[in-house]
């Protein structure tokens, strides 16, 4: 692993009429052992690879040895890349590791460079794990001196950011290659911008589309680019209304002609919410169609039948943002001047999907993969994947139908019984009433020795938060997590919700100021079950979050309402001057525009207001993601203010702590069981209210 997606690997190539394995390494490379790249893939429909190491694009005619091309020679380690992203574009604009795309044919490839040589750099610790000759023997571990220190370029707030360039290769004479840079729209000249998606249209070599995004984030471009000169032009744009901002989207799906395309974007339904919905956008003709609507998300456009005019989508479903159905959209290019509603083929398993209710009983939560067009460009089938709350399955229908065809798996017939043998929790999901007609998703995990005659019964509660914008905590997916087993082991009541700012809850409230209503809107919910639910044991709450998550713990414990008797805080971001520059001002701007918003977001400013005893912080001394900077910001306040605090940092260990995520989650338990007086021994008696 480099960043967040990004990784090297050793690749093999596998000969299927030959039976054999061709390992991929680089000409130059050492004999004695296969290199380590950043990226191979098949260059466009072709046999030959095309391959990015050490940030520079190479190409391969023939997977089974022959020159190696060098397409790139700019690339530097950690400063400059080539056709794969640098570490901002990974952490929050871009989706995939590698920024290339070969066109079908394999004669051209459309990439991306990144520039971080003005980008500041944050330096970390790494300790390594070595032992040499000579080591200074002592404590756990042995050193030959201090430890050696680690670098990226991490660019904050109001500092410099990544230069990005798009640029087209011609590789049909692959010996003299000729190069194009592909501009931004005019309207962007002179601003700082990101570049947010961009891919081939159709199935020829001679168009290219590009999204753009401003440095603010609130107006994003679609630029069409041709051959043979490459001039790109602007073909729609999307602003932002004034008090909120644009997300980052997937790339457009064109026609194969290019003369129309869908996109996700942000509609408007009703007074204050917005929703993320398809819009279908003809350029030449400055015609816009919005294809679907209401009070619900599409979070995917899976696939456009454009000969039988259909467009398939993921969405969730109206107060139900914790689903995932299959949708279905007649798009707006026929001469048939109805509007038809969209479709929800999973919806309740009703009349479209009535003759397989027997399989997807209990499915509300899907995913779907439809098959790729034929000649005339229609779709014939699609995998319906039943994702849960049910155990997972899946099976082949027909596009036209809607049929069943045959069952691809079905993991219940084997995993039901062994579940059965299990005290698992029930799940319990309803919606709670917010201020200005909000409602949070509530889900509640309640321990097996639950009962609804069990008045008396006072469970300990422990509740786990992101808050992050855009972010979903409540899902109908099946899983079992580290909530499961707390629940289950320790009979604790297990609490996730999804307030204001989380995925189609609204963003307008959090603009300009992080840590507000999204942690205001936690206590709202909090005194809500505690008043309401007479089973959870007010005296014994406790939270933790990791990320977004562990700042919100750190600003709940911080907030003076005396809700949580402790919390845990894993990774915690603390101070917005320090955390990267693209999503930080995507929503408080920069700060010499919003200082004041800086300051009241900081979570240092309320470690006065934690009680002693009452947070448990840890952090990898290699997080790169939310720098271990912020744990000791935050840990220095707490000190500051002679507040008596629990913190515990792992050595050369990222954000996500990986390589001691064992020990992390058994140091939470145990400070939950002292902190909610959570008896081993009597953890399936839970407290009788006399």
């Amino acid at each position: 692993s480099v960043f967040r997606q990004s990784f090297t690997a050793h690749y093999t190539v596998y000969d299927v009429t030959n039976d054999h394995h061709i390992p991929i390494r680089l000409n130059d490379a050492p004999k004695v052992q296969q290199s380590r790249l950043q990226h191979v893939s098949w260059l466009g429909n072709t046999t030959a690879l095309v391959m990015v190491a050490d940030n520079d694009i190479y190409v391969r005619l023939s997977p089974d040895g022959g020159q190696d091309f060098r397409l790139t020679d700019s690339g530097q380690p950690g400063t400059v890349y080539n056709g794969v992203p640098d570490f901002l574009y990974q952490e929050d604009i871009l989706s995939s590791p590698e920024t290339l795309w070969s066109s079908q044919d394999g004669s051209h490839i459309l990439y991306a460079s990144f520039n971080d040589s003005e980008v500041r750099i944050l330096a970390f610790p790494w300790f390594g794990s070595g032992s040499v000759s000579g080591s200074i023997k002592g404590g756990a571990g042995m050193w030959t001196t201090f430890p050696e220190s680690r670098t990226v370029r991490y660019p904050t707030p109001g500092t410099t950011n990544p230069e990005v360039k798009l640029w087209i290769i011609d590789i049909s004479n692959i010996t003299e290659p000729q190069r194009w840079e592909l501009k931004p729209p005019e309207v962007l000249d002179g601003q700082d911008l990101y570049l947010t998606s961009a891919g081939w249209v159709g199935h020829d070599n001679h168009h290219v589309s590009a999204v753009w995004m401003n440095r603010a984030q609130n107006v994003s471009i679609i630029s069409s680019c041709r051959a043979p000169n490459w001039t790109c032009f602007e073909t729609h744009a999307e602003r932002a209304s004034e008090d909120t901002w644009l997300n980052v989207q997937p790339h457009p799906v064109y026609t194969n002609d290019g003369e129309s395309f869908l996109l996700l974007a942000s509609i408007k339904e009703g007074a204050y919410n917005h929703f993320t919905h398809i819009k279908h956008v003809t350029p030449d003709l400055q015609r816009i169609a919005v294809l679907t609507h209401g009070s619900y998300e599409v979070t995917r456009i899976l696939s456009w039948d454009t000969t039988n005019h259909l467009v398939y989508y993921l969405g969730t479903q109206e107060s139900k943002p914790g689903q995932r159905h299959l949708y279905v959209v007649r798009d707006p290019a026929t001469d048939d001047p109805r509007r038809l509603e969209p479709q929800c083929v999973t919806c309740d398993l009703g009349e479209v999907l009535w003759s397989s209710r027997y399989w997807y009983t209990n499915c509300t939560h899907f995913t779907a993969s439809v098959s790729p067009g034929n000649v005339t460009g229609s779709m014939s089938y699609y995998v319906l994947q039943c994702e849960g709350p049910g155990l997972p399955l899946a099976g082949v229908h027909s596009a036209g139908t809607h049929r069943l065809l045959r069952i691809l798996y079905n993991t219940r017939p084997h995993r039901t019984p062994r579940l059965r043998q299990l005290a698992l929790p029930t799940m319990r999901s309803f919606e709670v009433p917010l201020s200005q007609g909000f409602r949070a998703q509530v889900q509640l995990l309640l321990p097996p020795s639950w009962r609804e005659e069990l008045r008396d019964a006072a469970f300990p509660v422990l509740v786990e938060v992101n808050g992050r914008p855009g972010s979903q905590s409540v899902s109908e997916k099946f899983s079992i997590n580290w909530g499961t087993y707390m629940s289950s082991h320790n009979d604790v009541v297990y609490v996730k919700l999804d307030v204001r700012g989380a995925r189609g809850q609204g963003s307008r409230s959090l603009y300009r100021h992080l840590g507000g209503v999204e942690v205001q809107d936690q206590i709202t919910v909090l005194r809500y079950l505690l008043d309401n639910l007479k089973f959870l044991d007010e005296t014994r709450v406790g939270v933790w979050g990791w990320g977004y998550g562990g700042y919100v713990t750190a600003m709940l414990l911080g907030s003076q309402q005396n809700i949580f008797k402790c919390g845990i805080a894993v990774s915690p971001i603390a101070d917005w001057l320090y955390y990267n520059s693209a999503f930080t001002e995507r929503i408080l701007g920069v700060p010499g525009e919003n200082y004041k918003g800086y300051v009241e977001a900081d979570a240092t400013q309320r470690a006065r207001n934690v009680p002693s005893h009452s947070m448990y912080l840890l952090h990898g001394l290699a997080d790169i993601t939310a720098p271990y900077q912020h744990g000791v910001a935050l840990a220095r306040a707490l000190a500051d203010a002679g507040i008596i605090f629990r913190y515990q940092s792992y050595a050369d260990e990222g954000h996500l702590l990986a390589g001691v995520l064992e020990h992390v989650y058994r140091s939470m338990e145990d400070y939950l069981k002292e902190c909610l007086s959570l008896d081993e021994d009597e953890h399936n008696n839970p407290t009788v209210v006399n």
